[in-house]
């Protein structure tokens, strides 16, 4: 007898009966029942599922579409559908199911769990995605003629619509030996897809393109019916794609190439899937011919405008340097080429040097910058008079610069020299990543170009020459004004060095004087690119250009000064040269009744020659000036005289000046910033509109002056030290040398040597250079009157040097002074104490110092006993930048208000409707108050994101009411702008210092008013 099945077996067979996946869960969502269908769309066995969490054994069920659907039918409602994508188990392709959820009851009718049912909707979803892709696909042909733009719809719709993990975008046809890959998207790898061929073979791509046909395969490396190279294999064996189609891009009877999708498991490709392939083939053909056809047009008329743009340029440029990088640029947008440079052929040295090129990052590394014509692509084109095409330089015996050129990517090259009859211009050359492939007709433009921009060369060396001798006619009847119009040593040395520097065009120039005691020339001032490295030489009689020049009293020149034989040079003096860039040097005595007081020295760049011409104007103008140092020196020595008389009646007089001055300002500052706040604020905002171009002149010159009227009233406050200085990072070895310039000639006429002692490389610190300098000011005439009140005569020696942690500096003023009185030296810092005579010091000189090396975190100390008196200053070294203003560097950034709410708080009516136009324009909602009492009223009423109020107010000021409004609401402290002029009253800074709050100084700009908005708002 047959057995009979249980009900629970029955039950089962029906569900397994069932087309659809079902699930059945308990309230807990653990799984009662899983049918068949189930196992084949999950890969879960019903044994291993019965009993667990569906949320753990299915990521379905953690989707948060589904789970609110479960809960309503765990409810006993029967919610709607929805439809999610889910990737079956060793199959990565993605399907799309219909999942419904219904309650289950038990024989009582109360609800026992819920039936969820999954049904698969993937055909009709990939339909749906198929018409978007048609509908994207026919917005870009009609939309963009931009290629990316198209190649990156036709991937992407690829991907989506097939359901694919890949997909590619390659163009060629069978003449060709390779396929260029365009663009590729999904699962391949970047070295994959970066490579950018695939050589043409038997494979799907190749097969498709050469018969015309779509060519879908299982798997393309069991495929027989497909053939692939060796490498085409290995690199698709490193992948693991497997399915491969590919369609062919087909327009007006011309194959363009394939579009391609890939599978990294097997799949058999149906004929809707194929058919959907062909249409995207299709209609991705069309766009790429079209967007090329654009492309190639629109290539072709930029090529005509960097022509024209070309013969416009050359036929208005007459500087040299500018015409020169013009060409340069043209011919990069001309040609494509990624690297365009100029070589200024030198006929008669046969040498090019280096002068304009495209890209300044790729130049400025590049070397040498001046090649023989037997040297390099360029010395072959000068040589030759031909031009020279290689297509890969790495093999190229001629390449110069292997490490750069691998640096850059630059393989091809291609030079074209510049002539005007048989005489060699210049060699243009152009560097490319890639071979560059000139057709006729922009070979052409090439030649037309090149013998324009011959003829623009020739004329710009004739307007060169000309104008160099105007420049010097110019410059020697100014320096002959200027000369005899100064009775100052500094200044004539500057004018002196500048002079010559402009007249033979030297990348540096240096006015060295004599010290007649240690018989050593030090620069008085420099001029030029190098002027730097020239202030630091010292050389001795007979040494370096200058001091030969010195020694022999005639002019000496040398091609080369670290090569020539005839020069001598310290080790140290050898090395700093070697660091600058000039090696071509002229040394010319200063020589006024019959007493050699000097030299000048230029330094210019190598291979560089010196006229006989230049020669002669050089030693005209160091003639005229050596008279007028020897008429600074007399008129130096009368002067100091009567300064030394003045010093002490202006010393008090200013004492007494600097209290009233400094309340003047602060009270002018405070009743100036209101009124230049609305000018500047207004007028910004007015050059932010659209104004006609009568007005808008006038309103720039408005907003200019004004900003001129803000500098004059912040320097007011710096002269009267109402304020904190604004500091920046100096050398103190800079400060001791600018500070000892003012008291040098002082000194030596007075017999008293300094000798310095200054580390070399020294770390900056953080300080006003200006209040520095009126310290070591201070230091050097207090040792200056000591030593001249004990002897005629005497040194005093300056020293610097480091900590060794590295983390201050110090500075040593040190005399041969009879030194201090014991019982004087507890008191030598205080205010208005001295030990000079009567008439002769103030005793504020010591004070002053002390109060500024104190104000910048630093110790000034004194060690004295006869003979010996050392002033060490000590400061930190300077470990960030300088506070600045709240005003933010560069472009501001602007944050909208839109739905917040700001209240401004300020006393000016004018002022205070500025700052309401700004946050309206800007969405904010903006209350206003006259007052901090009228202003805590409304904090304490109203919630405000942004609160912006004054200092000083009549009707409870700034201070008070930030107090007040914080102690209630501790998080306004973050929303609190303060906009002020009187950061000068230095109780006020003192609040918002310690406040920490964010200040805007009157004036301000519209924009930096903004931004200081975003920093607390965001």
């Amino acid at each position: 007898m047959a057995r009979v099945p249980t009900k629970h077996e029955v039950t089962r067979d029906l569900l397994d009966s069932l087309s659809e996946a079902l699930v059945l869960l308990d309230p807990a969502l653990e799984v009662l029942e899983w049918n068949l269908p189930m196992e084949h769309l999950s890969g879960v066995m019903r044994a291993d599922a019965v009993g667990r969490n569906a949320e753990s054994i299915l990521p379905l069920f953690r989707d948060p579409a589904l789970a609110p659907l479960v809960r309503r039918a765990l409810a006993g409602e029967t919610p709607g559908t929805v439809e999610l994508p889910h990737t079956t188990p060793g199959d990565d392709r993605v399907l799309w199911l219909e999942a419904r959820c219904v309650p289950w009851r038990d024989g009582e009718g109360r609800v026992a769990g819920a039936a969820t049912f999954f049904t698969d909707v993937s055909d009709p979803q990939r339909r749906a995605l198929l018409l978007h892709a048609m509908e994207a696909i026919g917005q870009s042909l009609t939309s963009s003629l931009d290629l990316n733009e198209v190649l990156d719809t036709i991937v992407g719709k690829a991907l989506e619509v097939m359901g694919a993990e890949s997909a590619m975008v390659v163009l060629g046809d069978t003449a060709a030996s390779e396929f260029r890959v365009m663009r590729a998207a999904g699962r391949l790898s970047q070295q994959y897809a970066v490579v950018g061929t695939i050589p043409i073979g038997g494979g799907p791509i190749s097969v498709a393109v050469r018969e015309g046909r779509t060519v879908a395969t299982r798997n393309v490396l069991t495929d027989s019916k497909l053939w692939l190279a060796p490498a085409r294999r290995a690199d698709i064996e490193r992948e693991g794609f497997k399915a491969t189609a590919a369609a062919p891009l087909a327009a007006k009877d011309r194959i363009l190439g394939a579009l391609v999708v890939h599978y990294w498991t097997e799949h058999t490709f149906g004929s809707e899937e194929i058919a959907a392939l062909e249409f995207l083939a299709k209609q991705a053909a069309i766009a790429i011919r079209n967007a090329s056809l654009y492309e190639a047009e629109h290539a072709e008329a930029a090529r005509i405008r960097a022509l024209t743009t070309v013969n416009r340029r050359i036929s208005s440029a007459l500087e040299l340097d500018a015409l020169l990088r013009a060409i340069s640029e043209s011919a990069a947008e001309l040609t494509g080429a990624r690297l365009a440079t100029f070589w200024l052929a030198d006929e008669q040295r046969r040498t090019l040097s280096f002068t304009s090129g495209t890209v300044p990052e790729m130049i400025e590394s590049f070397s040498p910058r001046i090649m023989p014509y037997d040297q390099g692509g360029v010395g072959w084109v000068a040589r030759h008079h031909t031009p020279l095409v290689v297509d890969d330089m790495l093999t190229d015996e001629r390449l110069v610069n292997r490490a750069w050129t691998e640096r850059w990517g630059i393989r091809s090259f291609v030079g074209y020299p510049v002539l005007a009859g048989e005489e060699l211009l210049a060699v243009m050359a152009l560097g490319h990543s890639e071979p560059l492939r000139l057709g006729k007709d922009k070979q052409d433009l090439i030649d037309l170009f090149l013998a324009q921009a011959a003829i623009a060369i020739q004329n710009a060396r004739l307007y060169r020459e000309a104008q160099r001798r105007r420049d010097v006619a110019e410059v020697l009847a100014r320096l002959a004004r200027e000369l005899t119009s100064t009775l100052e040593v500094e200044p004539i040395a500057k004018l002196l060095a500048r002079g010559a520097a402009d007249l033979v065009n030297a990348r540096a120039a240096g006015v060295f004087l004599l010290e007649p005691e240690a018989g050593a020339l030090r620069a008085l001032a420099t001029h030029g690119a190098d002027a730097d490295i020239m202030q630091e030489l010292v050389f001795k009689a007979g040494e370096g250009a200058v001091g030969r020049a010195v020694a022999e009293r005639r002019i000496v020149t040398t091609a080369d000064i670290l090569a020539d034989p005839a020069i001598q040079l310290s080790a140290w003096v050898r090395e700093r040269i070697r660091a600058s860039g000039y090696r071509a040097v002229v040394g010319v005595p200063l020589v006024t009744h019959e007493r050699v007081i000097g030299a000048l020295g230029l330094g210019a760049d190598p291979g560089s020659t010196f006229s006989r011409e230049e020669l002669q104007t050089l030693e005209a103008l160091a003639d005229q000036a050596a008279l007028a140092f020897e008429n600074a020196r007399l008129y130096a020595s009368a002067r100091d005289s009567l300064v030394r008389l003045r010093e002490t009646q202006a010393q008090l007089v200013q004492a007494a000046k600097m209290s009233a001055l400094g309340q003047l300002v602060s009270g002018v500052a405070h009743e100036l910033n209101n009124p230049l706040s609305v000018i500047v604020g207004y007028g910004q905002l007015l050059l932010a509109r659209e104004v006609p171009a009568t007005v808008l002149r006038p309103i720039e010159l408005m907003v200019a002056q004004a900003d001129r009227m803000a500098k004059i009233v912040r320097n007011l406050l710096l002269f009267a030290r109402q304020r904190p200085a604004e500091r920046t990072t100096v050398s103190l070895n800079d400060v001791l040398e600018q500070t000892l310039a003012l008291r040098i000639n002082q000194l030596q006429t007075s017999a008293i040597a300094v000798e310095k002692k200054f580390t070399r490389g020294l770390p900056s610190v953080l300080a006003d250079q200006h209040q520095l300098e009126q310290v070591f000011l201070n230091l050097l005439l207090n040792a200056e009157q000591a030593i001249l009140e004990g002897k005629h005569g005497g040194r005093i020696t300056l020293t610097t040097s480091v900590n060794r942690d590295g983390r201050s500096v110090h500075a040593e003023v040190i005399d041969d002074g009879p030194g201090i009185p014991a019982e004087a030296l507890p008191h030598v810092f205080e205010p208005f104490f001295t030990t000079k005579t009567v008439g002769t010091g103030t005793g504020l000189g010591l004070s002053v110092s002390y109060g500024i090396v104190e104000e910048h975190g630093g110790h000034l100390g004194v060690e004295s006993h006869p003979g010996r008196t050392v002033f060490r200053l000590e400061l930190p070294v300077a470990q960030s930048p300088a506070a600045r203003r709240a005003a933010p560097a560069g472009s501001p950034m602007i944050v909208t208000g839109e739905g917040r709410t700001a209240l401004v708080v300020e006393d000016e009516a004018s002022v205070l409707d500025l700052i309401v136009t700004i946050l309206s324009q800007t969405g904010w909602r903006v209350d206003v108050a006259t007052g901090g009492h009228e202003g805590l009223e409304r904090v304490r009423r109203q919630h405000y994101d942004l609160i912006v109020s004054d200092i000083r107010m009549p009707d409870g000021d700034g201070e008070e009411f930030y107090r007040d409004a914080t102690k209630g609401d501790p998080s306004l402290n973050r929303r609190f702008i303060f906009i002020t002029g009187d950061t000068a009253n230095r109780e006020a800074f003192k609040f918002l210092r310690e406040a920490g709050v964010l200040v805007v100084e009157k004036p301000f700009e519209p924009a930096f008013f903004l931004d200081a908005v975003r920093r607390v708002t965001t």
